[in-house]
Parts: C-alpha cells; sequence; structure tokens
C-alpha cells in the first residue's frame, strides 16, 4: 500500500468517526460554494446532577482518543464537483491548495509544440503554488506527495530552462534519462494527486481534465501563445483483427493482412502489414503491438518503450517529439522519430493500465498524409 492510498484510507476512517459523533450541518445551495457551517464532535460528558461541578482542570484532553493527532474532531461543510460534502477543517485547506497544484500539472499534458511560453507559466505556477501545498498539509503523511513533487521540480525548472522550456529538445540535455525518470516520477505524483482530489475532496475526474486544459488555455493566452483548438480527427476505415490467444485486439486498414505473432518470456506481440518484411525495415506501413504484465515501470512499460528507442536509434531515427500519452485505457508516453523513410511517420505510444496490472506499446509506421491510421489504431487496440 503506497503512502497516498494510506492517507485516503485513514481519512474515510477518521470522516466516519467525525460523523458518527458529530452534529448535523446545514447544506450548502450546490457544487463550487464556500464553507458555509461548522460543526464540532460532542466529545464532553454529561455531570451527575448530585455532584457539584468539579473546580479541579482536568488532567487528560477530552478529545476523542481514536482520532488522528492532526483531526480536532471538527467538519465543515464544503462545495465539490459532486455536490456539499463534509470533511475535517483541517482537510479544506489542504484540499483547495492540492486542486490548484493539480490543475497546473496535468494543463502540462496539453502544452502543443513549441509553445514554450505556455510551458514556462505552467512551471511558474507550479513553484509558486508547491510551498502552500506543503504547508497547508494537516499532517506530515498528507505533505509526503507534495513534497516528493517540489523535489521532482527542483530538477525539472532548471532542465527546462536550459533548452528554453522547448518540451522536445530534452535530448539536448546532459543527462536526458535522469530528466525524462523525473519527469515520469512527477507523473506518477500528480496522478496519486488526482486520485486524493476524487476520493477525499469531492473531485470528479472529468471535471479536473477540462479545468486543467483550461489552465493550459489560460497559460498560452499569457504567454501570446494561444491557438484554436483542433478539429477531432476522423479514424480511418478498418478492419478488426486479433491474435491466436485473443489477448491482443485491434482493427487495422484492409490491405494490411499480413499478420504475425510471437510470445516469449511473457511478452506477446502482434503485427500487420501489407508486407511484414518491409514493414520492419520502415519502408512500409504497418504495426506491432505489444502486451506485456506489469505496470509503467519496474521493467514494464517504460522497459520496453526504451528498448525499441533505442533499436530505432541504432538504425539513425532520431527522436524528434515526445510527449505523455493518454487514452483512457492507457496511461504512458509518445515518442515520435525523425527516420531515414520516404513519407512515413514512426512513433512508439502507450502506457499502463490504472491498476498497473497489464501495459500495451504499439509501434506504427504510417503514411503523414493519412492520420486517420493512427487514430483507428488508438480508439481500438486492446489488451488484456
Amino acid at each position: 500500500m503506497n503512502n497516498r492510498t494510506q492517507i485516503i484510507t485513514a481519512l474515510v476512517v477518521t470522516v466516519g468517526l467525525l460523523g458518527a459523533c458529530g452534529g448535523d450541518s446545514a447544506p450548502t445551495d450546490g457544487a463550487g460554494d464556500d464553507v458555509v457551517e461548522t460543526t464540532s464532535a460532542d466529545t464532553s460528558t454529561t455531570s451527575s446532577t448530585t455532584d457539584p461541578p468539579s473546580t479541579v482542570p482536568p488532567t487528560t484532553d477530552p478529545r476523542d482518543p481514536t482520532l488522528p493527532a492532526w483531526a480536532s474532531g471538527e467538519m465543515v461543510t464544503v462545495g465539490s464537483d459532486t455536490g456539499p460534502i463534509e470533511i475535517p477543517v483541517e482537510l479544506a485547506p489542504f484540499c483547495e491548495s492540492s486542486r490548484s497544484f493539480f490543475l497546473a500539472a496535468k494543463g502540462l499534458a496539453y502544452v502543443g509544440n513549441g509553445q514554450v511560453g505556455t510551458a514556462k507559466q505552467l512551471f511558474a505556477a507550479l513553484a509558486a503554488l508547491s510551498p502552500l501545498t506543503i504547508e497547508t498539509a494537516p499532517s506530515e503523511e498528507f505533505a509526503t506527495e507534495p513534497t516528493a513533487a517540489s523535489d521532482q521540480l527542483a530538477v525539472l525548472i532548471p532542465a527546462f530552462e536550459q533548452i528554453g522550456y522547448d518540451l522536445t529538445r530534452v535530448q539536448e540535455l546532459p543527462d536526458p534519462q535522469s530528466v525524462l525518470d523525473t519527469l515520469a516520477d512527477f507523473t506518477e505524483t500528480r496522478d496519486s494527486l488526482q486520485e486524493f482530489l476524487v476520493q477525499a475532496c469531492g473531485a470528479d475526474e472529468e471535471a479536473l481534465d477540462q479545468q486543467a486544459r483550461g489552465a493550459a488555455t489560460a497559460a498560452a493566452a499569457a504567454a501570446g501563445e494561444a491557438v484554436e483548438p483542433d478539429e477531432p480527427l476522423e479514424a480511418a476505415a478498418g478492419v478488426p483483427i486479433t491474435n491466436a490467444g485473443s489477448t491482443i485486439t485491434l482493427s487495422v486498414p484492409a490491405e494490411w493482412a499480413e499478420t504475425e505473432e510471437s510470445s516469449e518470456n511473457g511478452i506477446e506481440t502482434f503485427v500487420a502489414s501489407s508486407d511484414i518484411d518491409t514493414f520492419y525495415g520502415l519502408a512500409t506501413p504497418g504495426v506491432l503491438v505489444l502486451r506485456g504484465e506489469g505496470g509503467f515501470r519496474d521493467g514494464g512499460f517504460v522497459g520496453r518503450l526504451l528498448e525499441y528507442q533505442a533499436d530505432l536509434e541504432g538504425i539513425g531515427c532520431v527522436l524528434e517529439d515526445e510527449s505523455e500519452y493518454d487514452d483512457g485505457t492507457y496511461g504512458g508516453r509518445e515518442k515520435i522519430f525523425e527516420c531515414d523513410t520516404d513519407g512515413l511517420d514512426v512513433r512508439l505510444f502507450g502506457g499502463a493500465t490504472a491498476d498497473e496490472s497489464l501495459y500495451a506499446m504499439v509501434f506504427l509506421v504510417n503514411s503523414i498524409d493519412e492520420p486517420g491510421i493512427r487514430q483507428l489504431i488508438v480508439d481500438t487496440f486492446m489488451v488484456s
């Protein structure tokens, strides 16, 4: 169980205890309202009517001994994405500061190519918000991941300053892999923060995502880099295919009729192309989907991604762009390569499932004139 899971579990227990011994609270009018009322848990005892009141100060703390040290027993009703909720009064400032930090962190996922000013604005916001997130944590345990994020930013911000906040130039840094590893750690910390906001502060994932996009848009406007949103890309037509074990499925263009599959050391691959031999030589469009058991790191998705990247760089390809990848099922990275190909786009993308039980990586060689094929594969590939 990680630190964030322990925090959430402890919070649920705490709120349950406080709710059991606290009074009624008046509801708010709706989500997003300010704090409207607080109630205290009644931990006093009733004195006997036959005994005179004691004039000796109590020698023990009258608060409920089952509560954690940081909780006074006082509850507050706050507005949230899901409606009015009751939380410990000490937690309300931390929910607010954590949400602001998360929106700036998630906003980085929506920085477009060349939007260096936008990236700089968001990193500046994170640097300003980080101390407040730590300061408002009601205990050292709650501060664990905000502190980790602060340490990660201490590595990322100076690194990105060196390359002018151009997220596509990471390979120019003296130790690019260290920076990429720290960026992956920061993404995991951000995702844990989202889990906390949803489970403890009444946040809604869809609302958070929309507001993070808004944060990126606001940062772009402040940097003078606002752009019109892209029109949704229409997926190309395709036919469904699956491997023999039905553990890898996707749809591909009908002309990608040749298929090949393999399984070794727990790693399965499934390839489709019009000519598999020339696909491996980056001369013909095609796709390889890899399935493995495990999570994002620790020999999982990142390990396979780096192996394929090394193979591509070994034949002269150069990493041209890198970004976060999240299709709602798999969360990870996407890397685009400049290779000695004639009009073909070469890329790796994919990630791990939310429960870190499976990961999928896609190696795609595709015509730059047919971006709808990538969308077709993104919409349909699945491992099980």
